[in-house]
């Protein structure tokens, strides 16, 4: 290991041993390299390797914590425990989780067990979607959990009113439900292992005596329940080494509390402060425009980043008519950066809602880019996936009720919705979960439902028995045809049906690449592993294609060129955090992580009209648009237009006062606007182009690049006719193929 790779704030960071540490590490700064530094130099001053503590929060962030602690010591990280918070979690609760009240085979419910569990109770308790919907339902109880809140304490901070009671009840059934089936869904991870450490002390003196150091990455992104977790494994060792950046705290809404990171030397005053500045990613001019933006947060420590690399190319800029053009500017500019050797799996196009993908990904379809977005159905979130891990979740947990209903009838065998209503009024009355109930049939069961029952039972039974004989590859392959999961799909000439096939065989080979990597090749282990698996985790190494993803999808991420589409107050930031003033302050840390994915090409864009969510409006520019200094940004796209189209006024009748441009808004004059409609152009513009510039009309020839001053950007395909009969068609991405009289069409080259 040579400490000469680092920089002289890095190495006081790796060199700082006993007591706790604050390393506040800006974008690109080389937060990583600094952390596992830093471990493999207490290993090498003697540590030992169990005795530390890493927490992440991805699992992605762990394997290469791990791999580099391991190309650094020679192979002395195996023993360390490096990994998620929920991973820890899960393994900590694996151990002594009996002590609380479950078993050690335990299930984690994911998003749609949780959906499945609360459809349920609203049956039950009569529950009009129209007046509490399932997705604010589960919004409240991960929302209270987060908190360290369980129904009766939401219940007690609410106005108790019937609606009030209602959630109470939903929320306290499903937190009974869950534990009949002895489950924990996200949030229970954390709260159960605190639960565990302060209701058993010697189990939390146990953890202590074992962690004499501890790790945490990204600790602006700590819950509640991460803190507290955090606080009680080093409150008596004092050895806490926490990394992260305030400016980059952007998970406010789902728990995240930036003050844990702000406030660290108000719970350990003692702590040492190093700030990581030095920034490895982005050319100067990048890192002036982020933090000329950032620098207008109140709640925020002091720092600015720097770079001793180049100064790089100015920040371009377009204003399009709408979000059409938008997307084909973007297009346009793929074009450019293909042409100059930019692979697109180092393009992304970051927006701030999913829902401003569709008008891109159409105009990526047109213009033959290819592209994935991140947020759409992950494979383990597939119909086919879900029923094959249901049934493992069974194996291991029989009383993993939400698993045994979604697969008893599937592959169909005959046993209905009637035959479950049976199942589990008798489960209920009884107190007992569904797997009992199919041990005990009851008298109302009719003879072919029971032989049916019967029948799914033996066949549980008997894949039991063998995945305790199978190793984990094999008894997989033999779950996918004993149970017909296969089977129902290999017939079909369905290609839907058919790309379910693929995906479980796909399945197999997850499995297969599991238990090859692993150590620990068992069912337990792999379900563990496909539960605590992240989005962001699926992402392959080298992606062919560009990225698509909201910018908070990003944070972590870099690219060498970076689009953030939708610069526009309502978007960034959005309508709603516009209420609430903390709320600005973390839409503007989401446009700083951004900017800071980037680290040659930054391009920002911005509509004059949008159309989302089936409603239209006419848009100001983002306010951290107009803190970027004006001698940062190229605005060579709006420059042409102004030169040949005048400059653009919007039309007061469409354009409420709230949401006239300011003065330091930038811009494309006159995208989108018919050449009549825009003010500063004479209504006898059609008579000709190139009389209104004095300047003969301009001959095109194929391949030309060209702008309109509606459509935007084109590629000429063809041309016919001479002088006042000269025609062009064009190939607008956004438009397809015009065709225009040479002599009065609003057209200019561009290269």
């Amino acid at each position: 290991m040579n400490l000469n790779d680092l920089n002289e704030r890095q190495l006081e960071a790796v060199l700082h041993k006993e007591g706790p540490l604050l390393i506040i590490a800006g974008a690109g700064s080389g937060k990583t390299r600094a952390m596992t530094y830093r471990i493999a130099h207490l290993l090498d001053q003697g540590v030992k390797p169990w005795n530390i503590l890493a927490l992440t929060f991805t699992n992605k962030a762990a394997r290469e914590m791990k791999q580099r602690v391991d190309s650094l010591t020679g192979g002395e990280a195996d023993d360390i425990w490096i990994g998620t918070f929920h991973a820890i979690c899960v393994r900590i609760l694996r151990r002594d989780i009996e002590k609380i009240g479950y078993q050690r085979s335990f299930s984690i419910y994911d998003d749609d067990d949780q959906q499945r569990v609360l459809k349920d109770l609203f049956k039950r308790f009569e529950i009009d979607e129209k007046d509490l919907s399932l997705r604010e339902m589960r919004g409240i109880i991960g929302d209270a959990k987060n908190k360290l809140m369980y129904a009766d304490d939401w219940f007690a901070q609410t106005r108790r009113d019937r609606r009030s009671q209602t959630i109470h009840d939903v929320f306290s059934a499903y937190d009974k439900r869950l534990k009949a089936a002895n489950a924990l869904d996200f949030d229970d991870l954390l709260n159960k292992t605190l639960q565990l450490l302060l209701d058993h002390p010697p189990v939390l003196e146990h953890y202590r005596q074992r962690f004499h150091h501890v790790h945490v990455d990204e600790y602006q992104d700590t819950n509640l329940a991460q803190y507290n977790l955090v606080k009680l494994l080093t409150e008596h060792s004092r050895n806490l080494c926490v990394v992260g950046d305030d400016d980059q705290s952007i998970y406010g809404w789902r728990g995240a509390d930036i003050r844990n990171i702000l406030d660290f030397n108000k719970d350990f005053p003692e702590a040492r402060v190093i700030k990581l500045e030095q920034n490895y990613r982005s050319t100067k001019t990048i890192l002036d425009a982020a933090n000329a933006v950032i620098k207008n947060n109140e709640g925020r420590m002091d720092k600015t980043l720097w770079t001793q690399g180049k100064k790089g190319e100015k920040i371009k800029f377009a204003a399009a008519g709408d979000e059409r053009e938008e997307a084909a500017w973007i297009c346009e500019h793929i074009r450019r950066l293909r042409k100059n050797k930019v692979p697109l799996s180092e393009i992304a196009v970051l927006y701030r809602m999913h829902a401003q993908s569709r008008v891109l990904e159409e105009m990526f379809m047109r213009a033959g880019i290819p592209y994935k977005v991140y947020g759409g159905t992950r494979f383990y979130e597939r119909k086919e996936i879900k029923d094959a891990l249901a049934y493992l979740r069974c194996l291991v947990n029989p009383d993993d009720d939400v698993a045994l209903k979604r697969i008893i009838n599937v592959p169909k065998r005959a046993i209905g919705d009637a035959t479950v209503g049976v199942l589990e009024a008798q489960a209920e009355e009884r107190g007992t979960t569904m797997h009992a109930t199919l041990r005990d049939l009851p008298e109302a069961l009719g003879s072919r439902p029971r032989k049916c029952v019967e029948s799914f039972v033996a066949l549980m039974d008997m894949l039991n028995d063998k995945r305790r004989e199978l190793p984990l590859p094999e008894f997989a392959r033999l779950m996918l045809d004993e149970t017909g999961l296969l089977k129902q799909y290999e017939d079909s000439t369905d290609e839907e049906e058919l790309a379910r096939r693929d995906n479980l065989l796909e399945f197999l080979q997850a499995v297969h690449e599991f238990a090859r990597l692993s150590e620990d090749a068992t069912l337990e282990a792999y379900l563990e592993n496909v539960a605590l698996v992240t989005d962001l985790d699926m992402q392959e190494e080298v992606p062919q294609f560009v990225t698509l993803m909201t910018l908070h999808s990003a944070k972590g991420l870099e690219y060498r060129a970076v689009f953030i589409a939708g610069m526009e107050d309502g978007l960034l930031p959005s309508a709603r955090a516009k209420q609430e003033e903390n709320r600005l302050e973390e839409e503007r840390r989401l446009c700083y992580v951004g900017m800071t994915r980037a680290k040659e090409h930054l391009y920002l864009t911005r509509t004059r009209h949008r159309a989302i969510f089936n409603q239209a409006s006419y848009n100001q520019p983002s306010p951290y648009l107009t803190e970027i200094p004006k001698e940062l940004i190229s605005d060579e796209y709006g420059k042409t237009m102004r030169a040949h189209f005048g400059e653009y006024k919007p039309p007061k009748e469409q354009v409420r006062p709230s949401q006239r441009q300011p003065k330091t808004s930038f811009g494309i004059p006159g995208m989108g606007q018919d050449p009549g409609e825009i003010p500063g152009v004479r209504k006898g513009f059609v008579a000709s182009l190139a009389a209104d510039l004095d300047e003969p009309a301009q001959i095109f020839a194929e391949g030309d690049r060209v702008l309109h001053k509606k459509f935007g950007a084109g590629q000429v395909i063809s041309t016919s006719g001479e002088g006042a009969d000269a025609r062009v068609s064009i190939h607008f991405t956004a438009y397809g193929e015009k065709e225009f009289s040479v002599a009065i069409a609003p057209i200019v080259k561009v290269d």
